[in-house]
């Protein structure tokens, strides 16, 4: 069970992770205390946890969401990149007839949706299922890091444009083939290029909102 830290902890993360605090939000233990209708103690212990992960920086009145150059964003996409191409590498070599199942329905399911937001979900699901499938715990733990800090580092959003998606299913497709047929070395490009076309999506939506990348 649980504790009362590692439960705030959780919550806080999801919130962070989902875009519920807005960029210039302040997470201040008092408030969140009252909120969690819980002493401060387990609030500033999650908080420093959510530091430590470097998805929030502290401040004179609590936490900020923590903000990352173009360049430490550019480094974190070409991290993650190398991180996923690895497991899709080793889930080739040691994936089971379940995990290659479970891929199959949730490039399915996402196919058939209609909302982004059901659409992205099943494709992280997706991810995860093959990161899991390289039963390396140490990628595993690595991804889940760096995937939370890249989803609280606005503006470098989740790419929105609905076209991109046929792009990204084919892409997720191509890999979970490549994954089928045991393809240790297309298994790793496929996802290298995935994770390629995915930055460079990002970049060009920055761009376009006037932002360009420092």
């Amino acid at each position: 069970m649980k504790n009362t830290r590692d439960t705030i902890y959780d919550e806080l993360r999801h919130r962070l992770t989902s875009g519920h605090y807005p960029p210039d939000a302040s997470l201040v233990p008092l408030a969140l205390s009252m909120e969690f209708t819980v002493s401060r103690t387990p609030i500033r212990e999650a908080l420093a946890l959510l530091e430590r992960d470097g998805l929030l920086v502290a401040t004179r009145r609590g936490f900020a969401l923590r903000r990352r150059s173009d360049e430490e964003m550019l480094e974190l996409f070409e991290v993650r990149a190398v991180l996923d191409a690895t497991a899709a590498s080793s889930a080739a070599l040691r994936r089971s007839p379940v995990d290659l199942a479970r891929m199959d329905v949730l490039l399915e399911q996402a196919g058939t949706l209609d909302d982004p937001a059901e659409i992205r979900r099943s494709l992280n699901e997706w991810h995860d299922t093959v990161r899991h499938a390289a039963h390396n715990g140490t990628v595993i733990a690595l991804l889940h890091t760096i995937d939370a800090q890249v989803k609280t580092s606005a503006p470098w959003a989740t790419p929105t444009v609905d076209d991109t998606f046929e792009a990204t299913l084919a892409e997720h497709r191509a890999v979970t083939e490549a994954i089928r047929d045991q393809d240790a070395e297309a298994s790793r490009l496929r996802m290298l290029a995935h994770h390629a076309r995915d930055r460079d999506t990002r970049i060009q939506q920055r761009v376009r909102r006037g932002t360009p990348p420092r």
